[in-house]
């Protein structure tokens, strides 16, 4: 059910569905044995018979880095932090590393010291965020902080040191999403698509010019010890004690950084429609299985809502196809596509629209799902989230139908045009197929470890899941297929 499969993918065990790592494989797969199970049709790449199997690939690079050979480590060998994210400068294969004392200093009064040949370790205080706060400020906090790690790195660098250690009490929501976009760490390689034309997301590191590690915690602790220095004596920036202390050992900070080929998944299959002409056209419901992977505390971003949720309901949609029988099949075809890559700039889509499975030119409509288990102000329990809306050029009988039918199911459609090309119903509308999305809003929890699968609304999730269905089982019997409308005055409004 819902919760179950929710539940599932966003547990411990697929490790938050990075794209193209073992986690965001192993949702494909898990994808794959429910199409199985349910007398789907497989629609992925053909093998050499022409036979087709469930997943459809593209490549990928992974950059990683070495957990063995990256750290900070004493003469003995004894790695200091245990987990921390790290900004490198460059994008080849690299070892880097220095030997040499840690040297404190408080921030802008780095530029007082001679840190040549040092390690340079600068107390890094973050203002915790709001709880409930704006998901868009926090963001922008999360920028900001990575800002002020590169100018302190940079600054560390002209006075001379040959690395960086930036130490804070802990990582804050904002900061640890962005640290998780921007940086890299042993737990999650930086992925990127190796084909042009994808819509990248920047993925190019904080911009600093020397190696920079960013620890918390009890990595942190560590850290002070070795200076002889307690954190309540760190971060007391009033201190002229602390200033310039150097510490009587020599320490190591190494980054060894891989480059590797590797490739990502979609799972795709189908349910093959009654009519003997009608089934060669198709609707597609869309999802996206992967998420962000490790956090650089050392846990997940989950992506519940982000978007088990949405998995979840396509699931759920396809077992109530499999489930009609044989005299209430659709007369088109049906066709279940779950993603990888959207996170990273919609890679899976559009790898599906530019590769297809199933002539472009037959597929008639696109029903994506993406966020859908979470109330807000601006989207409470009673609403979801649709574009492209009435207000839209490329309103469709899709939202119409959709806002009819869920008047029926107690569901208020809101404009959600402000995500139209955010997710991966746009890769379709991009090659003129009609398109709907369905989705929440962004929360609290949007792209932070806290978005659980405990704080989902499963009736939510299951009246738009039965609200998809419906829309998509309208337009998969219709004998037009859908049209667009072109803007108007309000849902049900006719043409000016």
């Amino acid at each position: 059910d819902l919760e179950s499969f929710a539940r599932t993918l966003a547990s411990d065990a697929f490790g938050g569905r990075l794209t193209g790592t073992p986690g965001q494989v192993k949702a494909a797969q898990l994808f794959a044995s429910q199409f199985e199970k349910l007398g789907l049709q497989p629609l992925g790449d053909a093998n050499e018979k022409d036979e087709r199997g469930w997943f459809q690939a593209y490549d990928v690079r992974f950059e990683r880095l070495v957990s063995d050979a990256t750290g900070l480590f004493d003469t003995q060998g004894t790695k200091l932090n245990h987990h921390g994210a790290w900004f490198v400068p460059g994008r080849k294969p690299r070892q880097y590393g220095t030997e040499g004392q840690l040297v404190f200093s408080h921030g802008k009064r780095t530029r007082d010291l001679d840190l040549t040949d040092k390690i340079a370790v600068i107390p890094f205080k973050i203002r915790p965020d709001r709880p409930g706060g704006n998901v868009y400020r926090a963001m922008s906090i999360g920028m900001n902080l990575l800002a002020v790690v590169r100018s302190h790195a940079n600054r560390a660098r002209r006075a001379g040191a040959a690395g960086c250690v930036l130490v804070s009490p802990e990582f804050t929501g904002s900061f640890l999403s962005a640290t998780n976009m921007f940086g890299v760490f042993p737990g999650k390689p930086r992925v990127t698509r190796t084909s042009r034309g994808a819509r990248a997301m920047m993925l190019g590191g904080a911009g600093t010019s020397i190696p920079t590690l960013v620890v918390t915690g009890n990595d942190a602790n560590k850290v002070f010890a070795a200076l002889g220095l307690t954190a309540e004596e760190a971060f007391d920036p009033s201190s002229d004690d602390t200033h310039g202390r150097t510490s009587k050992l020599t320490y190591k900070l190494t980054a060894k950084r891989v480059i590797e080929p590797g490739q990502a998944v979609n799972t795709c299959g189908f349910l093959e429609g009654a009519d003997p002409d009608l089934k060669k056209q198709a609707i597609v419901y869309s999802c996206h299985m992967d998420h962000l992977g490790h956090a650089a505390d050392g846990g997940f971003f989950y992506g519940a809502d982000d978007n088990a949720s949405g998995s979840s309901s396509v699931l759920e949609i396809a077992e109530a196809y499999a489930g009609l029988a044989a005299g209430e099949r659709p007369k088109r075809s049906v066709i279940f596509l779950a993603v990888s890559g959207e996170e990273l700039g919609l890679w899976g889509s559009d790898h599906f629209v530019n590769h297809p499975t199933w002539d472009l030119d037959r597929i008639v409509a696109n029903i994506n799902m993406d966020m859908l288990g979470r109330s807000t102000r601006k989207v409470p329990a009673d609403c979801i989230s649709v574009t492209p809306s009435y207000r839209h050029r490329n309103y469709s009988t899709l939202a119409r139908d959709a806002a009819f039918l869920g008047r029926a199911l107690g569901l208020e459609m809101k404009n959600g045009d402000r995500f139209y090309t955010r997710s991966d119903h746009y890769n379709f509308a991009k090659k003129g197929i009609p398109v709907v999305f369905f989705a929440d809003d962004e929360h609290e929890d949007y792209h932070m470890p806290t978005d659980t699968w405990d704080k989902l609304e499963y009736p939510k999730m299951e009246r738009i899941a039965r609200l998809a269905f419906l829309i998509g089982l309208r337009a998969a019997n219709a004998n037009k297929a859908p049209q667009s409308l072109g803007r108007r005055a309000g849902w049900f409004a006719e043409a000016k």
